[in-house]
């Protein structure tokens, strides 16, 4: 069954005690909406992690060194939004795992390329697997061409923003 919001109902979230809350412009809002989203998925998410063996930002970085093997920790660390010493810990441990492996580059002798090594493709399909079930259950009440225009809007938005780079830096506040 599909769930339709029209304009009075926008505006009003149904909160976990099934009690009605309006929250007006919020509605509207990207850093609101965005905060309230990862807080409700973690959950699951965190579940899916565990049954993975994986550690926090691990999975988007398998995906990413998946769909471009040979990249560097620099262009990796800035696709995933992670400091670069973060990256470091979490190639490190993956690499440790025998998930990832580094390589010396051909064309830069100071930088590594990262590629997946067989278990970590085995990785990043059970991985692909679970999260599409995962985004199945979560839009299962929202039609597939609704799907893919919110996935495109944002991506855009993503893809945009990304291009004029990171806004005020530590600033470290969703709000």
């Amino acid at each position: 069954m599909t769930r339709e919001i029209d304009s009075e109902t926008l505006g009003r979230l149904r909160i976990g005690t099934g009690e009605v809350v309006e929250i007006g412009w919020l509605s509207r809002d990207l850093p609101f909406l965005s905060r309230t989203i990862r807080f409700l998925l973690r959950g699951e998410s965190n579940v899916m992690r565990h049954e993975l063996g994986l550690e926090p930002g691990e999975i988007g970085v398998l995906a990413v060194i998946a769909h471009n093997p040979g990249i560097s920790q620099n262009a990796l660390a800035t696709a995933v939004v992670l400091k670069k010493s973060a990256v470091t810990k979490v190639v490190q441990l993956l690499e440790r795992r025998g998930l990832i492996e580094r390589r010396r580059s051909t064309t830069d002798r100071r930088s590594n390329e990262l590629c997946l090594t067989r278990a970590g493709e085995e990785m990043t399909e059970r991985m692909h697997r679970m999260s599409a079930d995962l985004h199945a259950d979560w839009f299962a009440d929202i039609p597939a061409a609704e799907r893919d225009m919110f996935f495109s809007v944002l991506f855009r938005l993503v893809a945009g923003l990304a291009e004029r780079g990171p806004g005020v830096p530590g600033s470290g506040d969703d709000d």
